[in-house]
């Protein structure tokens, strides 16, 4: 067995599980088509057929009308949030299950660094993925 994506974003649907890149990607692209309640996920890389809990959340957004997103992740030893090129004085909020969801002013990126962070925790097993500018926050 390997490693696959438990994502949880509505009220209605069981958590789903990602395996593969286009999974990622059809997902993401599902998040743009809900509505406001619905525009974040949690998403953690679990050993298929596991019941052992992760120590690992990644949290992401994903902006319909702006092509943005963000993507927090937490894990043992802190949290990150992607940093992106500007600042947005309204502050960066999405909403997971109804509830806004705030990420730091700084934190919208496009949607392709959404799609790579998903990647990323499934390919890392769980870890932070590399390769992306990452800044810790609390």
């Amino acid at each position: 067995m390997g490693y696959v994506l438990d994502v949880a974003y509505r009220h209605d649907q069981e958590p789903r599980h990602l395996r593969t890149r286009d999974d990622v990607d059809a997902f993401v692209d599902e998040l743009l088509t809900l509505g406001p309640a619905y525009r974040a996920a949690t998403a953690y890389a679990v050993e298929e057929g596991s019941d052992a809990l992760p120590d690992h959340e990644l949290l992401i957004g994903a902006g319909g009308q702006t092509g943005l997103g963000a993507v927090r992740y937490s894990g043992e030893h802190g949290t990150w949030y992607l940093q992106g090129e500007r600042v947005s004085p309204d502050g960066v909020r999405f909403a997971y299950f109804g509830t806004a969801q705030e990420f730091p002013a700084d934190a919208e990126v496009p949607l392709d660094l959404v799609r790579e962070a998903l990647w990323g925790l499934l390919t890392s097993r769980g870890d932070r993925p590399d390769g992306m500018i990452w800044a810790e926050t609390d």
